[in-house]
């Protein structure tokens, strides 16, 4: 039998460990709520067949939120007529991943964005204007053609549109200078704004991808760095265009 010591020896190893155990368990850092949710899984290229759940459309663009075998895809393309329940079948690439539409105000953890919808039979719908298919490859941009009543004077110290395209692997790289008349401004695209020039000087037009915002049928000063074989993913493919351009309304 145990005496009165015994007792008081076990009480107090008893009392020990609980303290030492409290102790630990106080020790344990706090869940940290400022942790980062783990980021979706992106799916492999390629053609996804789902149901649409919701539309929403947005400057030159309709987002899809598309129901794909029980998982929930985003993806934003050319302006469509959707409705909830039809079948789409589209050819996605790369994940962007934390995009956030300023249109919308809304952030998209993984968002896929295509160059057509299709409606499960393989239709295909046209790009927005701008973007149209070229040799059978979506996304491809085209030269677009066009004429003025008079040549837009050549910027000083710049280029014309149709030196540009002449030298352009020469200018490749390079910073150059160019004014033209704004014929198509597509904004808060790849969360750049795209806009097309011409200047008199060639029938193609010039690309420009810029921060600045810009109005069809204005003459713009332009200043930015030439570009040649850009893909961006997504569909979006150009042999030449001036990027990070500085554009001046005149």
């Amino acid at each position: 039998m145990l005496n009165h010591r015994s007792i008081a020896i076990a009480s107090l190893l008893i009392g020990l460990n609980f303290l030492t155990s409290g102790q630990a368990l106080a020790s344990q850092p706090a869940a940290n709520n400022d942790v980062e949710p783990i980021q979706p899984a992106a799916r492999p290229a390629g053609k996804l067949t789902g149901t649409v759940v919701s539309t929403t459309d947005a400057t030159g663009y309709t987002y899809v939120e598309l129901d794909a075998s029980g998982e929930t895809i985003w993806l934003a393309g050319p302006k469509t007529k959707l409705t909830k329940g039809d079948s789409l079948t589209v050819n996605i690439g790369a994940p962007m991943r934390n995009f956030h539409s300023k249109t919308l105000d809304r952030d998209f953890p993984v968002i896929y964005f295509v160059s057509t919808f299709s409606d499960g039979k393989s239709k295909k719908v046209a790009l927005p204007e701008g973007h149209k298919p070229l040799n059978g490859s979506p996304g491809l941009q085209p030269p677009q053609t066009a004429t003025l009543d008079k040549p837009v004077k050549v910027a000083e110290g710049g280029y014309t549109i149709a030196d540009i395209i002449a030298k352009k692997t020469e200018l490749a790289g390079k910073t150059v200078k160019v004014r033209g008349q704004i014929t198509k401004y597509n904004a808060d695209i790849m969360m750049k704004n795209w806009i097309h020039i011409i200047d008199g000087s060639s029938k193609q037009d010039l690309i420009i991808i810029t921060n600045d915002t810009a109005e069809t049928g204005k003459v713009a000063l332009i200043e930015g760095t030439v570009v040649l074989d850009k893909d961006f993913g997504y569909g979006y493919k150009y042999k030449l265009l001036i990027d990070e351009a500085k554009v001046t309304i005149e």
